[in-house]
């Protein structure tokens, strides 16, 4: 089969596949790591960018083969995002079972809660030890995470630590972002 007869094949497989998630698009199983994810969209891209083909085919099928592309390199950034938000630093919250201790998880863990902010439990332990300013760059931390953003929460971890010095949580929050950070190109 020649080079172009697969990649028409690809094209037309991809985009046949409407709301498909990322990881089948990527053709990656679903518990996949980002490293993976990283390694499928770079086989893909070596194989089917729009810019390999511009002069082997025709107008239309560049059009496909730029429109399957997309959709992988889409389903690449949504893939990554979601891998990478949540699991960089302990996030801070309320109990909302009374005698639960501070890190466990929540009978509605499945369920996606959003983040209200609520009056402190006198019982969260790490939130009562830390300063009120520090809690705000904390705070902000979260959401530079949730972005994907890894210097902006190294940045707020920061700030939180000149804040409050003696916190171990943060220095630890910290260590691991940095750690990230440095795996990142």
């Amino acid at each position: 089969m020649s080079v172009r007869s697969e990649i028409l094949l690809w094209a037309h497989r991809i985009v046949a596949k409407k709301n498909a998630h990322a990881h089948d698009l990527l053709e990656i199983a679903a518990d996949a790591g980002i490293d993976d994810a990283q390694a499928a969209f770079h086989k893909i891209a070596r194989m089917a960018h729009p810019d390999l083909h511009r002069s082997s085919l025709t107008a239309d099928e560049l059009a496909v083969v730029t429109l399957a592309y997309s959709r992988v390199a889409g389903a690449y950034q949504d893939f990554r995002r979601r891998r990478m938000q949540t699991t960089r630093i302990t996030p801070i919250r309320d109990l909302d079972e009374p005698g639960a201790a501070p890190g466990a998880p929540n009978a509605n863990a499945g369920i996606p809660v959003p983040d209200v902010p609520r009056a402190r439990s006198a019982t969260d332990g790490a939130a009562s030890e830390m300063s009120s300013k520090a809690l705000v760059y904390y705070r902000k931390a979260e959401l530079a995470l949730r972005r994907g953003d890894l210097r902006g929460a190294s940045l707020q971890l920061k700030l939180a630590i000149a804040s409050d010095p003696h916190s171990a949580l943060l220095r630890t929050a910290l260590a691991e972002v940095m750690t990230e950070v440095g795996k990142t190109p």
